[in-house]
């Protein structure tokens, strides 16, 4: 049997924290920003323990500044983009974070190809993990997003199949 399944991913953080790229990265597996304005759409075939779900994403690019409940509370999961060479950027998705406890929240910490130039690495997010008991990925825009895609699919598949028992 085939689950058939549509998803609101809603895409958020501050500006230049790398929304767009990631959203291109996920539908469309380029690092280019392509523009992304209103839903964008990414059907995804999975198996998860013997089942089979054909999923559609629709990723909607969301900044932090401009957040609504409104759009939030209609959202699968969240993707929180965050800047390692900007601590703002952490600094602003804790916040995020504290005030919305209750959502299902993943952060990618992008531009992970730029360590170097980091502002912030894996201490500061294993922090933030253990806090609020969410997941986090460091991601390179040009390297392929479906392995971490699939990963926080499974993982969201898990959590709602899970809650159904």
């Amino acid at each position: 049997m085939i689950h058939k399944i549509i998803w609101k991913v809603t895409v958020i953080g501050i500006k230049n924290s790398g929304k767009s790229s990631l959203i291109s990265a996920a539908a469309f597996k380029t690092s280019s920003p392509l523009s992304t304005r209103g839903f964008i759409r990414k059907k995804v075939n999975i198996e998860i323990d013997g089942e089979d779900y054909d999923i559609d994403l629709l990723f909607f690019e969301m900044p932090l500044e401009n957040i609504s409940d409104k759009m939030l509370s209609k959202s699968t999961f969240i993707l929180l983009t965050t800047d390692i060479t900007n601590m703002k950027s952490l600094i602003e998705a804790e916040n995020f974070i504290k005030n919305n406890v209750d959502k299902e929240v993943f952060i990618i910490a992008m531009k992970s190809d730029l360590r170097y130039k980091s502002e912030f690495w894996s201490p500061e997010l294993d922090k933030i993990k253990k806090k609020y008991s969410l997941v986090y990925y460091l991601y390179n825009p040009e390297e392929d997003f479906c392995p971490l895609l699939n990963d926080i699919l499974k993982n969201s598949l898990g959590k709602i199949y899970n809650q159904n028992k």
